[in-house]
């Protein structure tokens, strides 16, 4: 079934019970209502008609909503109880039920429904995702490809038809609903970055879901369109879509977010490297020093112009931790790189990494950056003792 043609279903019923003034784009707006929508067109921006029957659901039909909109038509209080009963009436024996787009990605982010750990007997313990929607949606999304393009095209129509008028939530909840059908080893993903950075952009429409359920090969078109649509959400502004694409795709839009924890220093700096932003490449070594890891020390120190001071603070750092960036640190290694083996023997080379020597601070920009150091491991310490 069709959105029309669900519509069209709703507006005989509703003549039938001599509601015969209403249009169907008056029907339209009683079905928005009784999801709890002001509007029609608020509805189409936020969410979308599933395959799923109301009655299924537990969702609490808004009846008064739906007399405010019957009010707002101008019919009298009595046809417009007359009408909320008639939709009541209809959307208990055959109506289909509403999911916002922001719940559906809840339930495909949440840990409990990763589809290759999935729980073979389908159960969840999840409070955050309504029940209906792990039993009647989701469980049915994981059944395959066949299942989501067979079973749930009242959905998937939605979904492409809001995505179409640029809502980044759909397209977001159109990628994850994808990701499973549409993977491809990591090396795929680097090559399809590479692309990515060399045109700057990406607008290739993929095809849509009537014909991939039509052809015979299905796999590269979900592959277009899982990217396409999380390109797409990572365009207009959804944050864990912009840090997906830079993680997969090295895209850039994330460097543009104010940092937090969900996003990983190393990778930050990368992609800040790959786009010419030296800046914020130094800026994310920071965080990762200030965090303790050494190796950022190194780099700052060696690599990136730190300061004398500045460099003298991470030496300090390095010692506290047990880590004096100042000694020698070398290492018998075969010749691919990997340590070396006594008992298999062979040729041995030598690895590791030179201390660094810096240039000694006046005594008193020596304590000032004793000072620093000890206030940045104490809270390193801090750290780790809450973990």
């Amino acid at each position: 079934m069709t959105i029309k043609q669900y519509a069209f279903h709703a507006h005989v019923y509703l003549r039938a019970q001599g509601l015969a003034s209403l249009t169907r784009s008056q029907v339209h707006e009683l079905l928005a209502a009784a999801a709890g929508f002001a509007t029609h067109a608020a509805f189409h921006h936020q969410a979308a008609w599933c395959d799923v029957a109301w009655r299924d659901t537990g969702l609490t039909l808004d009846e008064d909503q739906v007399i405010q909109r019957c009010r707002h038509f101008g019919m009298s209080p009595m046809e417009a109880e007359r009408a909320a009963q008639g939709l009541v009436s209809f959307l208990g024996a055959s109506g289909y039920s509403p999911v916002r787009f922001e719940e559906l990605i809840a339930a495909l982010e949440s840990d409990e429904y990763k589809w290759a750990e999935a729980d073979e007997a389908g159960e969840s313990d999840s409070a955050e995702v309504p029940e209906w929607m792990s039993t009647h949606l989701i469980g049915r999304m994981q059944r395959g490809i066949d299942a989501l393009l067979g079973e749930l095209p009242l959905l998937l129509e939605g979904l492409e038809a809001a995505a179409a008028r640029g809502v980044a939530s759909a397209h977001l909840a159109t990628a994850y609903m994808l990701k499973p059908y549409g993977g491809l080893p990591e090396e795929d993903d680097r090559r399809f970055g590479r692309e990515l950075r060399r045109r700057g952009q990406w607008s290739t429409e993929p095809v849509g879901f009537a014909e991939i359920a039509a052809g015979a090969d299905r796999f590269l078109p979900v592959v277009a369109k899982h990217r396409y649509h999380l390109l797409a959400a990572a365009r207009g502004g959804v944050r864990s879509a912009m840090l997906l694409t830079a993680e997969r795709y090295g895209d850039p839009g994330a460097l543009g977010l104010e940092p937090s924890d969900e996003m990983d220093p190393y990778d930050m700096a990368d992609l800040a490297d790959a786009h010419g932003q030296p800046e914020l490449a130094y800026h994310w070594l920071t965080v990762l020093a200030r965090e303790g890891e050494v190796s950022a020390m190194r780099e700052l120190i060696e690599d990136r112009g730190e300061t004398a001071f500045r460099a003298w603070v991470w030496m300090h750092l390095s010692r506290m931790l047990g880590r004096d960036l100042s000694e020698n640190r070398h290492e018998a290694i075969n010749a691919d790189g990997t340590p070396y083996d006594d008992d298999v023997g062979g040729p041995a080379y030598v690895g590791g990494v030179d201390g660094i020597k810096l240039v000694p601070l006046a005594a008193e920009e020596n304590r000032r950056a004793i000072e620093g150091a000890a206030q940045l491991f104490a809270v390193i310490e801090e750290r780790y003792e809450l973990d």
